[in-house]
């Protein structure tokens, strides 16, 4: 018994030999590389928007355009063509003051020059707006010197880049104009409620068209107001055709008359100013605004247009009580007699 069990041992043991050597002579598994080319994902991308409306306006307003009567040089470039501005520019002993058409003739000033109008940038996209593969995208300042783009934490502080007061005041770029527009005035800025529930404007565009700077027409957020029969003590049916919004409510103390231009009659607020072509007076659109209106303001007595003469309130004076005849004295008269 004992030697058959020690047989199967010993059998069992040259199987397990016999595997052992069978499986160390062959040929160790063949590895196989399998590459797997994956194709990445399209991540879809948002189709900017068509500017084509905005590029249209702008090539309709004064931001793009290029005036001899304006100063197309590399001293006023500072705000009309900043790619074209040259710090070292001065303004240049009087008469040539700047390079410019003064009167009939280009004028070429000694500090400045003039520049060409196929050279001339105006202010293009990339100065108001931060460009991304040629879409304006958000707004920022385009430093003309870096040319690197300042933030700018509102639009107006866009716009004031350029529309700025610098005379009398010490300033880098040497600019000493006078090209900042306030608002200001009851029935704005300072306005102390809302129309309904609309907010007064703040900042430039909430009036002006940023890329053609037309202004929206009082109209536009006054309809109702203007509409009442109150509005104008009734009369604004006869005065809209021939007397602008402004000419009444304008709180600036501008002169009010007649548009400047002979083609047309509009009464408008007026500035008259002495410039480089001599003195002239032109229409100007008031930022001060109020609510309340003086009629007397153009309805004066002996006013030079012949108008209705009219209270503040605009109603008709009574007429100028007479002044009575000095009554003579019959007694006194006899005395004088006497006397003499």
């Amino acid at each position: 018994m004992h030697l058959i069990t020690r047989k199967r041992f010993i059998v069992l043991g040259a199987i397990i030999l016999l595997m052992l050597v069978v499986s160390g002579c062959q040929a160790p598994p063949e590895i196989v590389q399998v590459t797997v080319v994956v194709e990445p994902t399209a991540v879809p991308t948002e189709t900017p928007e068509d500017q084509t409306e905005y590029h249209a306006a702008w090539e309709s307003g004064p931001h793009s355009t290029y005036d001899v009567a304006r100063g197309p040089n590399d001293w006023c470039a500072r705000c009309h063509s900043p790619q074209n501005w040259n710090p070292e520019a001065t303004v240049g002993a009087s008469p040539n003051c700047v390079s410019c058409k003064m009167f009939e003739e280009i004028t070429v000033g000694d500090g400045n020059v003039l520049i060409e109008e196929e050279d001339w940038f105006a202010i293009p996209c990339e100065t108001c707006h931060v460009m991304v593969d040629g879409f304006a995208t958000e707004l920022a300042w385009l430093n003309p010197i870096s040319m690197e783009y300042v933030d700018v934490s509102t639009s107006t502080e866009l716009c004031e880049k350029c529309h700025v007061t610098m005379a009398g005041t010490s300033n880098p770029v040497g600019s000493f104009v006078d090209h900042k527009i306030t608002l200001g005035g009851s029935a704005h800025l300072n306005y102390g409620g809302f129309i309904g529930e609309e907010a007064p404007p703040t900042y430039c565009v909430d009036c002006h068209d940023a890329h053609t700077t037309e202004p929206k027409q009082c109209i536009d957020c006054h309809e109702d107001d203007i509409a009442t029969a109150e509005h104008a003590g009734g009369a604004y049916g006869v005065m809209k055709d021939t007397v602008t919004c402004m000419a009444c409510h304008d709180a600036s103390g501008a002169d009010v008359g007649p548009h400047p231009d002979e083609d047309n009659d509009l009464w408008v607020p007026q500035l008259s100013t002495v410039g480089r072509g001599g003195p002239s007076t032109d229409a100007i659109v008031s930022h001060s605004i109020v609510f309340e209106v003086a009629c007397d303001r153009c309805h004066f007595e002996e006013n030079t247009w012949e108008l209705t003469v009219l209270t503040e309130d605009g109603e008709i004076p009574p007429p100028p009580t007479p002044t009575p005849e000095p009554v003579e004295d019959p007694a006194a008269e006899e005395t004088e007699t006497t006397d003499g």
